[in-house]
């Protein structure tokens, strides 16, 4: 008897909105991914309330949580330093899919998983930093080190240097970006097709980051309600975001047609998209308030200068200077947390992050574990939650969780403590409560639209069941890729998906 083994294409979009994905597949504008609804699996997708992209993403590669893999966001708190500090891959504590089938002797391909570092003696082919959102390691970096010059060389560089631009965009310069991303998305299609044609893959995982940055800077563009809608700048340029989209999907077709007929093709949407209304920039503010502690000075003026670098400064000189009063704020920020009994760490807009400090776990911690963390987290979150958005007269915030009671690992000592769940239905710039008063900060950055916990699915091919299938996390494609290849995850949070993964009648040929 021989074991049957799966090929399979696994196509990751970066960020792109399940809504809007969905809505394009009724609407036929996208006839690829709603071929690959009709004719096969499809699904929403559930992921781990507070966490944002950068978190979840490696779930999706290693099957399990932040809470087990270490990374939660491009920056994380040191509690020995009381500083923040950039996540590098050689971090991570879990093993992604690729490298366990590959340790079965499995052939795969990997094109730039998101925040994935490059593995090490794979049985394939992979790249990190080619065509991305997020960095990993700062450079395009291959497995074999020579595959890079041959990317360069029969698929070019990657055409959008930087999609973050101070003090934001002209109608031009949306054009431009949009068409960049179109140009990248075609990239990935053609060095995609390539490397099918060369070779049967076991596994071949490769993303399509663009949605990720339109999403960020051209979301108002598709919102006529969002403070920084520009109705000439839409009559000009359409919706750049639906235009990406369209064009990732013409791509899957593509990708669809080199895999052919004995390919199972799973797409997966992690993470979403919706306009940028957080209270993040002013998360810091409302807890000194609530534990009645100022702003030293020097913190105090470097706010200030950071607001007069964004309205005064020229373009080209602004971000040479917030790098340097970035610096300089965070070497303050770090007295500063030392003394407070809790303070927010830097996070995805789409919640806020708390962290406490613990007694035993920070240098300098003053909060006792157990039943004093428990009494100050139940009056923390109560304080919270009588926040009110001033301009809506609804709640600004909608819940406050408790990370320890959402996943369990190793790494939960590198985490935030609590997320601050906000009420995203308006922009939120003035909030008030009997405890913090009124809190004015108007946050207007670069980025109009920012990420959300929706995502999608869509699967097709000879062992992908029909029909829409329930209760899928982002945990699950992990162990059921694994399962697909005759391989276990024993430490995976999650569970292989119905319909998803070989019978064993089918595995038996």
């Amino acid at each position: 008897m021989t074991i049957r083994r799966a090929r399979t294409v696994l196509i990751g979009i970066d960020s792109a909105s399940a809504d809007l994905l969905c809505a394009g597949c009724d609407e036929g504008t996208f006839p690829n991914l709603a071929a690959l609804r009709d004719q096969g699996a499809w699904g929403t997708v559930g992921g781990l309330p507070g966490f944002g992209s950068g978190a979840l993403w490696p779930s999706v590669s290693s099957g399990v949580t932040p809470a087990k893999h270490g990374r939660y966001f491009y920056k994380q708190f040191n509690p020995a330093s009381y500083q923040v500090e950039p996540f590098h891959p050689s971090h991570y504590r879990a093993t992604p899919v690729w490298e366990a089938i590959s340790a079965a002797g499995g052939r795969v391909a990997v094109f730039d998983a998101p925040q994935a570092g490059l593995s090490q003696r794979l049985n394939g082919i992979q790249t990190t930093d080619w065509l991305v959102h997020d960095v990993a390691l700062g450079r395009l970096t291959t497995s074999p080190p020579e595959l890079a010059a041959e990317l360069l060389g029969k698929f070019g560089s990657d055409p959008v240097p930087k999609c973050d631009l101070p003090g934001g965009r002209s109608a031009a310069e949306h054009a431009q970006l949009r068409d960049q991303l179109v140009a990248r998305v075609g990239q990935r299609a053609d060095c995609t097709v390539h490397y099918l044609e060369r070779e049967p893959w076991d596994l071949l995982f490769t993303t399509f980051a663009e949605p990720h940055c339109i999403g960020h800077q051209s979301w108002h563009l598709r919102d006529p309600a969002h403070p920084m809608y520009d109705a000439g700048a839409a009559a000009r340029v359409g919706d750049p975001v639906r235009d990406v989209y369209a064009a990732i999907d013409a791509a899957i077709g593509k990708i669809a047609a080199a895999a052919g007929r004995d390919t199972d093709l799973i797409v997966l949407s992690a993470t979403g998209m919706c306009s940028n209304y957080g209270g993040n920039h002013l998360l810091d503010e409302v807890l000194r308030r609530i534990e009645n502690v100022q702003a030293p000075r020097p913190l105090a003026w470097m706010t200030r200068s950071k607001r007069a670098i964004k309205q005064q400064l020229p373009r080209r000189l602004r971000q040479r200077w917030r790098r340097m009063v970035n610096d300089v704020e965070e070497a303050a920020s770090r007295a500063d947390r030392a003394r407070r009994s809790y303070f927010a760490v830097p996070h995805n807009d789409l919640a806020g992050a708390i962290r406490v400090n613990l007694a035993g776990r920070e240098a300098r911690g003053c909060v006792e574990p157990g039943a004093t963390y428990d009494t100050l987290f139940a009056q923390l979150r109560h304080d919270l939650l009588q926040i009110r958005n001033l301009d809506t007269g609804r709640p600004a915030i909608t819940d406050v969780l408790r990370t320890d009671q959402l996943c369990q690992g190793a790494k939960l000592a590198d985490m935030p403590d609590f997320f601050v769940m906000w009420n995203r239905e308006a922009p939120i710039d003035r909030v008030f409560s009997p405890t913090i008063g009124t809190v004015d900060l108007a946050h207007r950055g670069n980025r109009s639209g920012d990420h959300t916990p929706d995502s999608v699915f869509f699967a097709a091919g000879p062992s992908v069941a029909r029909g829409r299938i329930d209760d899928v996390s982002l945990l699950d494609f992990a162990p059921t890729l694994a399962a697909r290849h005759g391989v276990a995850l024993p430490d995976a949070d999650g569970r292989v998906i119905p319909g998803l993964a070989l019978r064993d009648d089918e595995r038996a040929a």
